[in-house]
């Protein structure tokens, strides 16, 4: 029998994160998959980022994880998204080329210290009672060999009694092609995890070949500069990288109609499809009928890869009949003689309730099992990464009998997504978006190293010279930053003016310090390079754009970053006040029995978290300070 620190189950983009960073971390780890070929597989759109999702991954890659190095060595298209709005909503997309992605995943972790990359289904958890305590133990492979470990971290994906509905025609898998997972989740059940039911999908991919692209909108890469997801990956690695244009299609009247007619064959609508879908990524039939007055929606097309006609149709998601498939898609413009490589599909699966877990990601009922991913309840590549790499971060500090990490929403997305799951749990696949955190402004992609890369250079998952270019570029910003403010110019510098009315900028008459220039909405960092090469002892050549992109947006959203900072720091004096672990919640006769069930099972470790849980009011979290007074706490 072999024995492990830290077994993963899983080797999606959660099991990767987790894998790594334990055996990174010392520990002797192995990561279980149904199939080696299909590590760090894309199921669904080959992309990484987008709108929070890029702060997920640029934040994974501050602490030292995976994703944002990986999709830096295979992306075949790299972009900005919303340019033209305020910083927080910034957002770098790539697409990836599918199996280069998965494949050097592949690679990183069979080439990683520590790590044992083993095929097998895992069909049991070995659970043992110790001291009235449910304790993981191991686990078992259908295979029929057993495995020991101290910890077991679960990153199932949809592989959980997977169910595949294509119009009348379902049946079992764990994604298309590969098996599902039968026992294992009666496995859960039997340890005493209660299981819910969710469902996704995914749309049809397309031989390229067949459609016509002249008559569809193009959509090509930004190659006018550095773009990338690592602090690792260089700026030469980066603009090396071939890329390949991405379109834009739209439904019409008539592919509503057929799809319309088509509602009592759709499992979405006549009963067959009992798990909730993302609200925020609906199939094309639920877009339909949600929105009957809209006559067109957008669809993305996506290449694949470099080596693949597959064209990803990002928008139709769907579980109807193939013949309907084949009839909306050949009714869509610049598609009439397409032909269809895979057909769309809809998946539903088990997953863990996230109210049982910690903010630790770890079980409430079970010591020594941590969940990652969309067992948790999420949707998305980069909500499972982040889940993963917390929970291998604090496996391997439970074993070592040092505090977790817990982040705080006020310091990372990731911070945001692992409380909004403890505390408020959810009702459907949970998707992160900008809007979730109260911070966002402070909370910026841009600025993920600055706030991050701290925590997982003290954890030894960011090496010296990585830790070190951070700081460099903290101190960087500090130093160009008091430059701006010392420096005055008048309109006796030919340059001030000249940029200023090419702006569309009034001229300034009197002097002004470069820092003031530089809040005008319409003066860029390189404007006042080129005005600042006309004042002598001054030089702010030779930074790089991550270094003054910082610059330019702390200047010109100083106001409101500094309000964001001040409500972080209310936010804080909240998250200071902690809660003892010992509080008898019975002893507060004034709190509701829904409330008092709740901080029960959740157990908030401090007043912020309490104030978050759904269904505690104010007025709860009164009675609570005030008993924590009289406790002398």
């Amino acid at each position: 029998m072999q024995e492990f620190d830290i077994i993963v189950v899983g080797a999606g983009h959660a099991g990767c994160e987790a894998a790594l960073a334990s055996a990174r971390m010392g520990m002797k780890t192995a990561v279980f998959t149904i199939s080696l070929d299909n590590i760090g597989v894309m199921s669904c759109n080959p992309s990484l980022g987008g709108p929070a999702k890029s702060h997920l991954a640029r934040e994974i890659d501050a602490l030292g994880g995976e994703m944002g190095r990986n999709i830096d060595k295979t992306f075949i298209q790299i972009r900005v998204l919303n340019t033209k709005k305020g910083p927080a909503v910034r957002s770098l997309r790539a697409q990836a080329d599918k199996m280069t992605y998965a494949n050097e995943m592949k690679k990183t972790l069979e080439h990683t210290d520590n790590l044992s990359v083993i095929q097998g289904m895992v069909s049991e958890l070995i659970v043992e009672e110790e001291n009235g305590k449910k304790v993981i133990k191991g686990i078992k492979i259908r295979e029929g060999l057993e495995y020991r470990a101290k910890i077991v971290i679960l990153a199932t994906g949809t592989f959980l009694r997977g169910l595949i509905h294509i119009g009348e025609v379902n049946f079992s898998a764990g994604r298309m092609g590969e098996l599902s997972s039968e026992d294992l989740p009666l496995s859960l059940e039997k340890i005493g995890l209660k299981l819910g039911r969710f469902k996704t999908g995914t749309p049809a991919r397309i031989d390229g070949r067949t459609i016509d692209f002249s008559v569809l909108e193009e959509q090509p890469g930004d190659k006018s500069q550095v773009l990338k997801f690592s602090n690792r990956t260089t700026d030469k690695e980066a603009l090396s990288r071939r890329q390949i244009s991405c379109y834009i299609a739209h439904t019409n009247d008539k592919v509503h109609e057929i799809i319309r007619n088509a509602r009592e064959r759709s499992p979405l609508f006549n009963g067959k499809i009992q798990g909730l879908g993302p609200r925020y990524c609906p199939s094309i039939e639920d877009k339909i009928y949600r929105y009957p007055d809209k006559n067109q929606h957008h669809l993305f097309l996506e290449r694949e890869g470099y080596e693949t006609n597959e064209i990803y149709l990002g928008g139709m998601s769907s579980s109807l009949p193939v013949d309907v498939q084949e009839e909306m898609i050949k009714n869509l413009q610049g598609f009439e003689n397409a032909k269809i490589m895979r057909y769309a599909y809809a998946i539903e699966y088990d997953y863990v309730p996230p109210e049982e877990i910690k903010y630790t990601l770890e079980s409430r009922s079970i010591d020594n099992l941590f969940l990652a991913g969309q067992i948790n309840g999420t949707s998305g590549y980069e909500e499972a990464g982040a889940q993963g790499l917390m929970a291998g971060i604090n496996a391997v500090r439970k074993l070592r009998n040092e505090e977790p990490i817990i982040l705080d929403r006020a310091d990372s997305y990731i911070g945001t997504l692992i409380d909004d799951l403890v505390s408020k749990g959810t009702n459907e696949p949970y998707r992160m978006f900008t809007a979730r955190s109260e911070y966002r402004l402070y909370l910026r992609e841009d600025n993920a190293d600055l706030r991050l890369s701290k925590i997982g250079y003290e954890l030894g998952l960011i090496p010296e010279e990585e830790y070190q270019r951070v700081e460099k570029k903290r101190k960087d910003v500090e130093l160009i930053t008091e430059i701006l403010t010392k420096t005055s110019v008048g309109p006796s510098n030919p340059r001030v003016n000249e940029i200023l009315l090419k702006r569309g900028e009034s001229p300034i008459k009197d002097g002004s310090t470069l820092l003031e220039l530089l809040r005008r909405p319409e003066v860029t960092f390189k404007d006042i390079e080129y005005i600042s090469e006309e004042i002598k002892g001054v030089d702010l050549q030779g930074y790089n754009h991550d270094t003054t992109y910082q610059v330019e947006i702390t200047v010109k959203y100083q106001g409101y970053i500094n309000r964001a900072l001040k409500m972080i720091e209310k936010h804080k004096s909240m998250e200071n006040k902690k809660i003892p672990t010992d509080i008898d919640y019975d002893d507060l006769k004034t709190i509701p029995k829904e409330a008092k069930d709740k901080l029960k099972r959740i157990k908030p470790i401090n007043i912020g978290q309490a104030s978050r849980i759904s269904g505690v009011s104010p007025a709860d979290i009164q009675a609570i300070l005030i008993y924590l007074k009289m406790r002398g706490n």
